[in-house]
């Protein structure tokens, strides 16, 4: 095989160093509340593939549905039109499966995207790695199905996240706050100035205030909520007719 470097065709920005150094540092828990567009998802894709390759194992990258998993992170890129998946070199990878969503490599890994409201699928595999995008929006239920077994074979666990009121998210996060086995980092637009100024105060106007403040400024409001809870229901009005 070719010599690369990995992680592939990515330069971190300043704020995600403190997360990278922590995963490059052996550490098992992550909990990241990072703000709306601050490149959660493209910052783990891309530094999955030091993992899969250091490690064989299967890894799993769940969303709260598959259908997310294949927009955001399977068919997702970021702003430039740079597919996420192309951080996997092909020197690394030996096939890919569409349907399954998964990616075998040529040290024999495989990394599995799958829908977290399915969580059953996976119960009585062995992962090593477990991603837990926008985790907040998950049902309260699915790291006590995954913790035991990467207790079990030392495996590590990343939640990535934006706040969605007090739920089962933000208890888990006041609960392993100040544990030194775990990485907790809250990250908003003011520490990471990932957005410009004008942009942010575009999305202030747009926005209802307490979603804004949830949104880019990690707000745990039950405030912030209530957009999502009127989208909800208004989408179901709609789909009675």
């Amino acid at each position: 095989m070719a010599e690369i470097t990995l992680p592939h065709l990515f330069k971190p920005r300043s704020y995600q160093l403190p997360f990278l150094r922590a995963w490059d540092s052996g550490i098992k828990r992550m909990f990241l509340v990072w703000h709306r567009r601050s490149g959660k998802d493209k910052t783990v894709v891309a530094n999955l593939s030091k993992r899969v390759m250091e490690r064989v194992g299967t890894y799993y990258y769940a969303l709260p549905t598959y259908s997310q998993a294949r927009k955001v992170v399977w068919l997702g890129a970021d702003k430039s039109g740079f597919k996420f998946l192309d951080h996997f070199p092909k020197e690394i990878v030996e096939n890919v499966n569409q349907q399954e969503m998964s990616i075998k490599f040529v040290n024999g890994s495989i990394l599995q995207l799958i829908g977290a409201d399915n969580i059953d699928r996976i119960v009585g595999t062995n992962p090593i790695g477990v991603v837990f995008s926008e985790y907040s929006l998950m049902k309260p239920d699915v790291w006590n199905f995954i913790s035991p077994i990467l207790r079990e074979n030392e495996g590590w666990a990343i939640f990535i996240m934006t706040p969605r009121g007090s739920n089962h998210a933000f208890d888990l996060m006041q609960t392993v706050k100040n544990d030194p086995k775990w990485f907790v980092q809250i990250l908003t637009v003011e520490d990471t100035q990932a957005l410009s100024q004008e942009a942010l105060e575009e999305a202030r106007i747009e926005m209802p205030h307490d979603l804004f403040q949830q949104e880019y400024y990690c707000k745990f409001t039950d405030n912030g909520m209530g957009f999502f809870r009127r989208v909800d229901e208004n989408t179901y009005k709609m789909e009675e007719y």
